[in-house]
């Protein structure tokens, strides 16, 4: 007995993933649409290695930042272009009482810039008290997370929040990590509120997906130091009071994967930086 069932789950469970493979092939199941070369896959294998934000602090092992004064400090005022603006149709597939069809921009742009970029310096050991949130909120609502991405500090906590009336799983998964999970959230009803430190324990990248929906995703960029931004639709970002040296400025966008450039601070100096996609 216990042989067959273990066989008919495993039908059960290989016809569910070839029912999921059609309904992307007929497109049924809406996503980003793929910009040829730089794909969600690409973005995800070039965050991996030694310039990833888990390991964007000093030290050999990229982990260890001191807040302390420096005793001088430069500039970075940068920009991300080569942006458009770029809205992605989005058509759910179940769930229709709550997943209603909507666009949702993806690339926000304004003057050529790109919007919800992660910008970070690798490399930093020393330096100001970072100053990201130490509570976000990610709000779960038609079927949508919002904000699409947003800062948090290494050690904080993601208040999440429901308002559609459905089951819904939400995993926390590291964007180009080989770790395990950063765990699971269950809501069942409208008006659930959950709070997680799991998601923000360590510096890194985080997707946040609901695999019921797989449309549903959002993105957590947990700091390691101070030096880390979100681009608003212009694409500019600042960091001041950093301490003199030589560093590697990274960009990761969602469909654009990511870019990196060397840069020098010298003290009392504004370094001006420009990446374009």
């Amino acid at each position: 007995m216990d042989g067959r069932r273990a066989v008919m789950l495993l039908a059960a469970l290989v016809g569910c993933e070839e029912s999921r493979a059609t309904d992307e092939a007929n497109g049924r199941i809406a996503d980003v649409e793929v910009t040829p070369g730089a794909d969600h896959a690409t973005a995800v294998v070039r965050d991996s290695g030694v310039l990833s934000l888990a390991r964007a602090a000093g030290g050999a092992d990229g982990l260890r930042y001191t807040v302390s004064a420096p005793d001088s400090s430069g500039f970075i005022v940068g920009k991300i272009g080569g942006g458009a603006p770029r809205d992605t149709s989005i058509t759910p597939t179940h769930d229709l009482s709550v997943c209603r069809p909507f666009t949702q921009s993806l690339v926000p742009s304004r003057d050529g810039g790109v919007g919800n970029s992660v910008v970070w310096l690798v490399g930093v050991a020393t330096g100001p008290r970072d100053d990201a949130p130490r509570r976000v909120r990610v709000l779960l609502d038609g079927c949508r997370l919002d904000p699409r991405v947003q800062r948090v500090v290494a050690g904080g906590t993601v208040m999440l929040t429901s308002r559609d009336a459905m089951m819904t799983r939400l995993q926390f998964i590291d964007v180009g990590g080989v770790s395990a999970s950063r765990g699971t959230v269950l809501f069942n009803d409208a008006g659930q509120v959950v709070p997680t430190s799991d998601a923000a324990k360590v510096p890194g990248l985080v997707q946040i997906r609901d695999d019921l929906h797989p449309w549903v995703r959002a993105y957590l960029a947990v700091t390691p130091h101070p030096f880390v931004a979100v681009t608003a639709a212009d694409g500019a970002f600042r960091f001041d009071n950093v301490p003199p040296g030589s560093y590697t400025l990274v960009v990761w966008h969602e469909r654009f994967g990511t870019k990196q450039q060397r840069v020098r601070v010298d003290a009392h100096v504004e370094t001006r930086v420009e990446l374009t996609y």
